[in-house]
């Protein structure tokens, strides 16, 4: 009998300065799977200094990252960039989607040019898109 591996996320990273949107999105995710960690950020800088650790990076749990595209401050793509050689070194147990409200042409193609994004979802956030994030990362493409 063929086993698959069936790994589930252990830490949610949600990155959105929309607060209403990520309370949403935590609701969402608690709602699922209440054991979860879940660490929110509403600022791109505070989530840079917290990713930027030994201990965020040394540390061996499957983590999800959902940074919204479009922010006032710092947006996505500047995250990205930032954070690029970090996300690459922990591919293995680092699963980044990006979300945006609405995205043009050249940004949708930005964001999947970058080789340690999993998928670009469509806000607002919901169950239905939880679980295509599941799905890609217990399968990936």
């Amino acid at each position: 009998m063929k086993q698959t591996n069936k790994k589930k996320p252990h830490r949610f990273i949600l990155l959105d300065d929309d607060l209403p949107a990520l309370a949403a999105a935590v609701r969402v995710i608690r709602k699922i799977s209440p054991r979860t960690e879940v660490i929110t950020f509403s600022a791109a800088k505070e989530a840079i200094e917290f990713m930027d650790t030994d201990d965020f990076i040394r540390k061996d749990t499957d983590t999800v990252l959902l940074t919204d595209l479009h922010m006032l401050e710092t947006d996505g793509f500047v995250l990205m960039d930032r954070m690029e050689d970090t996300f690459k070194m922990m591919r293995d147990r680092l699963h980044v989607f990006v979300l945006a409200a609405a995205a043009c042409p050249g940004e949708i193609k930005r964001v999947l040019s970058y080789t340690y994004v999993v998928g670009l979802l469509g806000k607002p956030f919901s169950r239905d898109k939880i679980g295509q994030i599941i799905d890609c990362i217990q399968y990936p493409l």
